[in-house]
């Protein structure tokens, strides 16, 4: 039997030398039978026992191979492995290895793992000399919680990532990844989303976010998301051209056409830039601010320097705060001011710093102002402290009411009725005719503790005196120009903001 073995072995290593001038040999490093035999084909041989061979840098083991030594190629059977350097190693029952492509093509039962994670697929392309493996017949990647699905997946060994294409998912007891594309990098556990995905987290308070571009760390918790990316919430709605988020730290942020929809109150808040405090229960938005509560056809529009919202932990309350340069503009209301609180638990809107409103013809100012709103629009203004409320008849003369306190009665989004209690005053003319033909024909001052004023098609149409009333009507021209000027009045129409663009411009 020896020299026939020496015989085999001589012929294989000669047909080996011979077709190594063409490409790079196969390398059979260890075999514990060779057998040669001319039913098998000229130069095949069977090998088996703890068979090994080398090629590109890769070792491949197997039971058992048949070598084609003319091709340079081989075909492996039982316990295959595969293994190029100390990282990567390929498992399957079955492999064809041609060694002018370098191509090991492995099935039955394949799997292959790095330090990170391990792969099972029914077939696997491996490439010895790139080092790159790919699959088309479906795998699943699993990486310590993480448990990855596709259709095709490519293995890039050199850079330790993964690209998987066609039916994405990435399952985690956390989230769920859906998308059409997806790069993963094993030693960081990082996910790339190259192409429309989705991500849905676990547990009650579920969040559902879109990206066509974007990563999520899956060990740190941080994220990012780009291309018509939004975030949404049982309760809210967030979009941006770019996101940010970190789950450890519940802190979120926006970047440029920053979009948040709070969904239960029907307030849409947009501008450059937003961060989000997810476990504190607060968030800020800035750069063109602009605050929208939408309300049927004629929603109320808000632009301030700053805008902040905070909520309990049910997200149930909002309270929305404005801050500097505060504009307002709806189309039968406008004002401005330096601060502003909205409260969602009682639709109050409350306004400080120098509060100025406009309701058609009439201008009202006070030390502060408190507008209750409804679904269908504001419903009563409270004036709180050197209250007046002023309205034009020409450019020379005003009609006015000063008090202490005032509240404004709202109908149909309509000012109708506003009662003056306290140190009530008033100035306001009379006339006879309509329309072009109108004139002037006096001018009443009163003084009275309370009054209300009667208004009808955007002007005053009554002022009622009570509690010891004192009036007089005055003829036209009877009186001098500072006698028909309140303590405290105070023109503003060239600051009023005349369409929603206007809130954008501090005057």
């Amino acid at each position: 039997m020896r020299p026939v073995f020496i015989l085999l072995f001589s012929a294989l290593l000669a047909g080996t030398h011979v077709y190594a001038q063409e490409a790079e040999e196969i390398e059979l490093l260890h075999a514990d039978v060779l057998e040669g035999d001319e039913s098998l084909g000229k130069n095949v041989f069977r090998l088996t026992g703890n068979v090994r061979f080398r090629h590109n840098g890769a070792v491949m083991s197997c039971d058992s191979a048949f070598r084609y030594n003319l091709e340079n190629r081989f075909h492996a059977f039982g316990n295959v492995h595969i293994n190029r350097g100390d990282t990567v190693h390929a498992y399957g029952q079955e492999l064809l290895y041609d060694g002018a492509t370098g191509i090991a093509k492995l099935t039955k039962s394949v799997r292959m793992t790095d330090r990170h994670m391990e792969l099972s697929t029914p077939r696997l392309d491996y490439h010895t000399a790139s080092n790159m493996a790919y699959y088309k017949d479906g795998g699943v990647l699993v990486d310590g919680n993480n448990r990855l699905t596709s259709r095709k997946g490519y293995y890039y060994a050199g850079e330790q990532a993964m690209y998987f294409r066609d039916s994405v998912v990435l399952v985690n007891p956390s989230y769920r990844v859906e998308g059409d594309t997806l790069r993963y990098h094993t030693p960081t556990a990082t996910a790339f989303f190259l192409g429309p995905t989705t991500i849905v987290s676990s547990g009650e308070d579920s969040t559902f976010i879109f990206c066509g571009y974007g990563w999520y760390d899956t060990r740190s918790g941080k994220s990012y998301f780009s291309d018509q990316a939004f975030m949404q919430s049982k309760n809210q709605r967030l979009s941006g051209d770019s996101l940010l988020y970190d789950k450890t730290s519940g802190i979120g942020r926006a970047f440029q056409n920053v979009e948040v929809f709070d969904v239960d109150n029907n307030i849409l808040v947009n501008g450059e830039y937003a961060i989000y405090y997810d476990t504190a229960y607060y968030s800020l938005v800035t750069e063109k601010a602009l605050f929208t509560r939408i309300t049927g056809n004629d929603s109320l529009f808000l632009h301030a320097d700053t805008l902040f919202a905070s909520w309990d932990s049910s997200s149930a309350a909002k309270t929305y705060y404005a801050f500097h340069h505060v504009n307002i503009f709806k189309s039968d209301l406008q004002g401005k001011c330096d601060s502003l609180i909205y409260n969602t638990s009682d639709s109050i809107i409350i306004m400080h710093g120098k509060p100025v409103l406009w309701s058609d013809d009439n201008q009202l100012t006070s030390d502060s102002v408190h507008l209750r709103t409804t679904d269908e629009g504001i419903d009563r203004m409270l004036l709180f402290g050197s209250a007046f409320i002023a309205s034009e008849v020409d450019s020379v003369r005003f009609n006015q009411v000063r008090g202490k306190h005032m509240t404004g009665y709202f109908s149909d989004d309509r000012l109708r009725r506003i009662d003056v209690s306290g140190n009530g005053q008033a100035i306001y003319y009379v006339s006879e005719g309509a329309g072009d033909s109108t004139r002037l024909t006096g001018v009443n001052r009163a003084d009275c503790s309370d009054l209300s004023i009667l208004v009808d098609s955007n002007r005053v149409k009554r002022i009622q005196l009570y509690t010891a009333p004192s009036g007089t009507l005055y003829p036209i021209g009877e009186l001098d120009a500072s006698a028909l000027i309140l303590k405290g009045f105070a023109w503003y129409g060239h600051l009023r903001p005349l369409r929603k663009e206007d809130i954008f411009v501090w005057k």
